[in-house]
């Protein structure tokens, strides 16, 4: 129960033993922005940034994550890591 929500807190994923981190909230901090400012300016719907933030879904789309890495003007590593067990 204890890893289950430090594992939420984290925004961690684990599929098959291997762990996903999505760090979106961490860029939208550092450059403080929102999720609204972030759709109006890459059409990114609320729901999907909300998804990855939440890490309710680890099925986001290349031009998903290409759109997001040329608003934070980032790599793909400052946006995703992968942390192994």
């Amino acid at each position: 129960m204890i890893s289950h929500k430090i594992s939420q807190a984290c925004n961690i994923n684990v599929y098959n033993n291997k762990m996903i981190v999505f760090k979106l909230d961490d860029l939208i901090w550092q450059h403080r922005t929102t999720a609204e400012d972030i759709n109006n300016k890459t059409g990114i719907g609320k729901s999907t940034l909300s998804t990855i933030r939440n890490n309710k879904n680890i099925n986001i789309s290349v031009h998903t994550l290409n759109k997001l890495c040329k608003y934070f003007d980032c790599k793909i590593s400052d946006l995703i890591e992968y942390i192994p067990d």
